[in-house]
């Protein structure tokens, strides 16, 4: 791994980072507007954050990697 400290992996651990990324990206502004808002900033960047998480090469890969 690439991370520059150790990897709790436990999933209560998990679970904590997750939801605290959760509270700090609900804060991003959002300024779309119409009918098409259909996500919330929170889950476009927990979605950018996950391909970064598993390092997959695309949202593509990643989504796979979650089905397996």
């Amino acid at each position: 791994m690439s991370f520059p400290f150790r990897l709790n992996t436990r999933p209560d651990t998990f679970n904590r980072l997750v939801e605290h990324l959760r509270s700090l990206v609900e804060r991003f502004p959002d300024e779309r507007r119409g009918s098409e808002t259909v996500y919330s900033m929170a889950d476009a960047a927990l979605g950018a954050f996950s391909v970064f998480f598993t390092q997959s090469p695309s949202f593509l890969e990643g989504q796979r990697t979650l089905q397996v």
